[in-house]
């Protein structure tokens, strides 16, 4: 054979190929939904869905605890979505999902959603990560309440693009962001509720057009997301012997009262030894980390430990002052967190927690407003999260977290720490956002116990009550010396009695997550 002829073979072989590659062809894909029932869909409570007049329904007839997702078994990645979709209550809220995931065994989703409800038609979210991505009010204005409404989804490579009734509404080019999932249906938490969709097309790899609007109109008006992907900093993982601690104020002081973040990132690194110190200091915000005389700064106490991971939490305290002071705290933020900075160590920012000002006792007699009310957490929450992109550091969303959890308004003993079931639901929210899927169990109540005992000792020994005596204003007192011999301070030596305790605590600690290995 000749080389032509070789050249010519393997010159109609590759166009064949590409002639039967579904994946670069535009194709309907006409099993996505048959309009009859539910083949090809799930859901945990599958009791909200069904199907009628060849619409799939969502239907809760009560209150909803948390958001229900039917999932569709169909993976896509570029696509066009056409949806007639009828929320029957426009002050509800329903949505669609698209290269999505399940974020947990609940069913609850990861990923793109458009929006639907009052105030949030036509914007583009992602559920359960960064939350509001093109806030845009051009669907709001294009809707028709408590009528039916098309909604069309568009997404090709990094570039997504929503209309409603045939008016662009997003239109967001999102590198880094999610390549492909799946598509979900929602019925939101909350008030009972029906949410109608009647799916009419789903095209894969489609042509970009939408809404009257060829290609290269439809990318003129592509614009960055407003949060953007934070790549590295979505999940965390920790090296043997690795040195982690804690800082912050009241919040993080009494993560070491109840453990259950410390015990579940142990239970997430079994095999691994890791050494976790509390330095949460009651009354820490980011302009003032007050320490008494001696005690040293607050990064010299990083440092000392020689802190390879700092989670960090700022934020719920200072948002009292009102979303106008926003740029105020991040500079003071940044500027604290720029001397704990280096190349080696991995600094994880925690949002605020959200208040409850319905715990708040603000007494008998004439009482005030309740401060609560207007605190801006959410705001210093969404600063928090772009401080964190701008620095690289990683990011925490614990605000949104506890705020959509069925406890939320029980979380906290005074509207604004944590009770012991708070702090459980708030360890193990952290531990998801960063990729560990670890939920506190009984059978981890032994290795909490013995994380209790490690940080009793680790108290007594980094913060002593009378701290004054040992490295403050007050060593000169007798009280500090041997009674024999003044020229001797016996405190100091008493102090590093704590040393070999904490390290066998630790030893016990590591025990404890041998037997979490044998026990699986």
């Amino acid at each position: 054979m000749k080389a032509s002829q070789v050249r010519s073979g393997l010159i109609m072989l590759l166009l064949l190929l590409i002639g039967n590659a579904g994946f670069s062809q535009k194709k309907t894909d006409t099993g996505f939904f048959n309009k009859k029932d539910l083949t090809g869909w799930s859901a945990v409570n599958m009791q909200y869905w069904s199907v009628e007049d060849g619409a799939i329904v969502g239907r809760a007839t009560e209150k909803v605890a948390k958001n229900q997702f039917l999932w569709s078994d169909v993976k896509v990645t570029d696509f066009y979505l056409n949806v007639d979709v009828l929320l029957e209550t426009n002050d509800r809220n329903a949505g669609i999902q698209f290269r999505s995931k399940k974020a947990d065994a609940s069913g609850q989703a990861l990923g793109y959603q458009a929006d639907m409800g009052k105030d949030v038609w036509g914007r583009l979210y992602h559920e359960h990560g960064r939350e509001k991505l093109d806030w845009s009010d051009r669907g709001e204005k294009a809707v028709k309440p408590g009528q039916w409404n098309k909604y069309e989804i568009l997404v090709s490579g990094d570039r997504i693009w929503t209309a409603i009734n045939g008016k662009l509404a997003v239109s967001v080019k999102d590198p880094g962001g999610d390549p492909s999932g799946y598509i979900a249906l929602q019925i939101h938490s909350g008030d009972a509720q029906t949410v109608r969709y009647k799916i009419n097309t789903l095209v894969h790899n489609p042509k970009v057009e939408l809404a009257g609007l060829n290609e290269a109109q439809l990318v003129k008006e592509l614009k960055l997301p407003l949060n953007k992907p934070v790549g590295k900093t979505s999940s965390l993982t920790f090296g043997e012997n690795e040195v982690i601690v804690f800082a912050g104020g009241t919040n993080i002081v009494n993560m070491r009262k109840d453990c259950y973040l410390e015990t579940l990132l142990m239970a997430a690194h079994p095999h691994t030894r890791l050494h976790i110190w509390n330095l949460g200091w009651d009354g820490d915000t980011a302009y003032e980390q007050f320490r008494d005389v001696g005690f040293g700064k607050w990064s010299k106490n990083l440092d000392s430990l020689g802190a390879d991971i700092a989670f960090v939490q700022f934020g719920q305290m200072e948002s009292l002052q009102g979303e106008a002071a926003i740029p105020e705290f991040i500079n003071a933020y940044k500027k604290l967190l720029s001397g704990v900075k280096t190349g080696k160590r991995r600094i994880v920012l925690i949002s605020p927690v959200p208040f409850e000002p319905a715990n708040l006792n603000l007494g008998k007699g004439n009482v005030p407003e309740n401060p609560l009310n207007k605190a801006a957490a959410e705001q210093y929450t969404d600063a928090v999260r772009q401080l964190a992109a701008q620095e690289g550091y990683h990011f925490v969303d614990l605000y949104h977290s506890l705020q959509k959890s069925p406890r939320a308004g029980s979380l906290t003993f005074d509207g604004i720490h944590l009770t012991p079931e708070g702090q459980q639901l708030a360890a193990e929210a952290i531990v998801q956002e960063l990729g560990m899927h670890q939920r506190f169990t009984e059978k981890l109540e032994p290795l909490r116990k013995e994380v209790l005992t490690k940080n009793q000792l680790w108290i007594g020994y980094w913060r002593p009550g009378n701290w004054a005596f040992l490295g403050g204003d007050r060593t000169t007192v007798p009280f500090s010396h041997d009674w024999k011999n003044t020229e001797k301070r016996i405190f100091p030596e008493e102090i590093k009695g704590f040393e070999p305790l904490i390290r066998e605590a630790e030893i016990r600690i590591s025990e404890q997550q041998n037997l979490l290995v044998t026990q699986n």
